[in-house]
């Protein structure tokens, strides 16, 4: 059983990460777990147009600047997989892939993940055709067609990424509008390797070994068709990292997890923040906001000045 840590971070993106730093300025004893590389879902960001002090940016560089401050503040990041949270009395008994730890607070800053389509194949296909990360994966389909599945901003910036690099890209939505900006399906429109399907729905992944092509259907008329394609990229929105959490009355039925203005749970000395949230708009700089106000009540509720 590990004791070291009066306050654990779940999560090292932009709230934790701005959570950690107040905690780092205040003296207070804490680590961060992260399963997975630093800076969270800015990795895979093609490019970042709205981070205040970056004109431009891409996702990587950002989240390598942000990751940096870490390394400065000298905040100990532990790389490990949260696997269950439960609370016992007045503490936290958080058990990793490596070990178990008690606390008395924790700050849930575990972002999301991709949603998948669902189709059978879909598992057993990753790596060999079917990739969630087009800036991660985009020059392994350097020269052969590819298919976008989605209509937000995440997925129209990371078709026009793609479409640099692939012969040809389809973009298929089951909407004929679009979620993301129209700035962004505009710039995507620009490109002479791109055709939108709309109002198209994915039915079938079709594979020999890797991804060979995908079977899709017209919502208005049900026709369908095969794009021969040797890569597909669901990009259709994403879930909250919580499947960690057992403590009861935290999670909404959606996964999310409610907070109060400042940051904290119905559960006393529980605090989440960032993607994690039920909230409509997601931004690096929020996130960022929602760790800084998190850590601010922890260090309140650790002095025993909660409100």
């Amino acid at each position: 059983m590990n004791e070291q840590y009066e306050v654990l971070i779940v999560g090292c993106g932009p709230c934790g990460i701005g959570a950690a730093l107040k905690l780092k300025d205040a003296g207070v004893k804490f680590a961060m777990i992260e399963r997975s590389t630093p800076g969270g879902k800015v990795n895979i960001a093609p490019r970042v147009d709205n981070y205040p002090g970056f004109q431009k940016i891409s996702g990587p560089n950002l989240a390598y600047a942000l990751f940096e401050r870490v390394l400065k503040a000298n905040i100990e990041v532990r790389g490990e997989d949260a696997e269950s949270l439960i609370k016992v009395d007045d503490y936290f008994y958080l058990k990793t892939d490596q070990d178990t730890y008690k606390t008395k607070a924790v700050l849930i800053a575990s972002g999301t993940k991709e949603k998948k389509l669902g189709f059978h194949n879909e598992d057993t296909l990753l790596g060999k055709g079917i990739s969630y990360c087009a800036m991660c994966d985009g020059h392994f389909f350097k020269g052969v067609p590819v298919a976008v599945i989605g209509g937000g901003n995440s997925a129209l910036k990371e078709a026009t990424h793609l479409s640099r690099l692939v012969s040809h890209l389809f973009v298929v939505h089951r909407r004929n509008e679009f979620r993301g900006s129209d700035a962004n399906l505009a710039e995507l429109k620009e490109k002479s390797n791109v055709t939108i399907l709309t109002p198209y729905v994915p039915i079938e992944i079709l594979e020999d070994e890797r991804v060979v092509g995908l079977r899709i259907r017209n919502v208005a008329n049900q026709e369908e068709k095969i794009l021969q394609v040797n890569g597909v990229f669901p990009l259709i929105g994403q879930i909250p990292n919580t499947q960690f959490m057992r403590i009861p009355g935290v999670l909404d039925e959606s996964g999310n997890i409610p907070v109060d203005r400042k940051m904290m749970t119905p559960v006393p000395g529980l605090f989440a923040g960032g993607d994690v949230l039920p909230r409509l708009l997601r931004q690096i700089y929020l996130a960022e906001h929602d760790g800084m106000v998190a850590a601010r009540s922890i260090i309140e509720y650790l002095k025993g000045d909660q409100e």
